[in-house]
């Protein structure tokens, strides 16, 4: 099968660093290629790829984000509305979109069969948005959700499949022998809420390891803002930490457990899989997606709010570290994850 599969143009593949969406994209091309597919990746320049590569620009272009919204969607269309011309000149099966809206505006005008992965979370605006799908409805247009609580927060869309997510499994470090301190990973925003991370730690009087990006100029403020006045000799941050280093398996492997209050509705939440791969619980609210990739009393704690949460992180000793691995291996591996696309691949060309 010919597949073209495009990604923004902000992050390198496979990336050094933050890049969710990167890991999975780099992880199912490289696959999908070992499997005999013929697959072009829409990229930047500098991302490598068992697979062919097509390139707008030669470097990522991350930097972008803190700009004037007009360079930030100049970049934006220029990469994605040259892409998809392209593709349509070189003749694929299908096309796999891991762009967001813009993505969505460029598949809208051109015959070949497109499967958009929603990574974004369905509300507000991006509602607003893919509603449209619903009412001029397109067959040539197939949604993936990658959790099940997506599909409900906006009925109707022409969707296919849930594709959970998948990790490298045999690259995850698992360890039934646990440090004494938590962590937190991830993005630094109300969202994610690190900040609620460091209060249940000072509450608990537990150490707390923070690790993340703080690149953006929102990220910045919010860092200075909410995190620093909690940081002492308990409360460390130790920076953004590659995506399989060695510094980054050590953390989650030998870690008591991952606290991850979040304060929205996580489409899914690779991080919380990454931990019980490594054997660690995942202490986090009942938000999104968060109950269908954390079993909830067996896994980790996930609860209503944040003083249940306080109180289940005293029961951690309940949670049996191999039932975390073996959750991810029968769920949330990024063999199960190609398998599953390629079965939907195979199910809209070939019906």
């Amino acid at each position: 099968m010919k597949i073209a599969m495009i990604v923004p143009p902000w992050i390198k593949l496979p990336p050094k660093g933050y890049g969710g969406i990167e890991v999975l994209v780099s992880l199912l091309t490289d696959r999908l290629t070992e499997k005999g597919h013929s697959v072009t990746l829409y990229s930047v320049g500098t991302t490598k790829t068992k697979g062919n590569l097509f390139s707008v620009y030669d470097d990522e272009l991350i930097h972008y984000l803190d700009k004037p919204t007009s360079n930030f969607l100049n970049v934006l269309a220029t990469h994605t509305l040259t892409s998809y011309m392209e593709i349509e000149k070189a003749g694929f099966d299908i096309i796999h979109d891991h762009t967001w809206k813009e993505g969505l505006l460029c598949a809208h005008f051109i015959d070949i069969p497109v499967v958009h992965t929603l990574h974004s979370p369905i509300d507000g605006e991006n509602k607003d948005f893919y509603k449209i799908f619903i009412d001029y409805k397109s067959d040539n247009i197939h949604f993936v959700t990658i959790s099940d609580f997506q599909q409900k927060c906006l009925p109707g869309l022409n969707y296919v499949r849930t594709v959970y997510n998948g990790l490298l499994f045999d690259k995850y470090l698992y360890s039934e022998q646990k440090d004494d301190y938590f962590f937190f990973i991830g993005r630094f925003n109300p969202d994610k809420a690190p900040h609620l991370a460091c209060e249940i730690a000072k509450k608990l009087d537990l150490k707390l390891i923070l690790a993340g990006k703080v690149n953006e100029k929102d990220e910045h403020e919010y860092f200075n803002q909410y995190i620093k006045p909690y940081l002492n000799d308990k409360i460390k941050f130790i920076g953004e930490v590659g995506h399989w280093s060695k510094k980054k398996m050590n953390l989650f492997s030998k870690g008591k457990g991952y606290l991850y209050p979040i304060q929205w509705d996580e489409p899914f939440g690779i991080t919380m899989a990454e931990a019980m791969a490594c054997g660690t619980p995942v202490f986090t609210l009942k938000r999104g997606s968060a109950p269908e990739v954390v079993e909830h009393g067996v896994t980790g704690f996930v609860e209503e709010n944040l003083d249940d949460l306080i109180e289940s992180i005293k029961q951690i000793d309940t949670i049996d570290p191999k039932k975390c691995r073996e959750r991810v291996k029968n769920m949330f591996t990024s063999d199960l994850m190609v398998d599953n696309y390629e079965a939907v691949y195979k199910n809209i060309v070939s019906p």
